[in-house]
């Protein structure tokens, strides 16, 4: 928390400030900017918001009733020609128990712009 608050106010001040992280979450919090590096060569370089739009899929997540009475976990991929079809089939065919939207987090990004896994 205290590193985090540091690196607000420097920020807020007009510094210029490089984060080295494996923490993805935290690249996305406080930063403008993000690198990934892999092998030593910058792979991308961009906005946390620029490689998700770019990069990323948004998608619904659905939790529903399977036969034996437990949860399933269901992903319908937003933005295709498909999920206005998959949505209704969801709602229809299944006792859906919770929804929700989410969007790729920048280690999904990291892992397919770079085919590995953050150490």
């Amino acid at each position: 928390q205290a590193i985090r608050r540091i690196i607000q106010e420097e920020k807020a001040r007009g510094a210029t400030v490089f984060l080295t992280t494996h923490d993805m979450h935290e690249a996305d919090l406080l930063s403008d900017r993000v690198a990934f590096i892999s092998n030593g060569h910058i792979e991308a370089l961009d906005t946390p918001y620029n490689l998700k739009q770019k990069h990323g899929q948004r998608f619904v997540k659905a939790e529903v009733k399977s036969a034996d009475g437990g949860l399933e976990t269901r992903r319908i991929v937003l933005d295709t020609n498909d999920t206005a079809t998959e949505l209704q089939k969801l709602f229809s065919e299944m006792e859906v128990v919770t929804v929700h939207s989410e969007e790729a987090s920048l280690e999904d990004i990291f892992l397919q712009i770079t085919g590995s896994k953050l150490i």
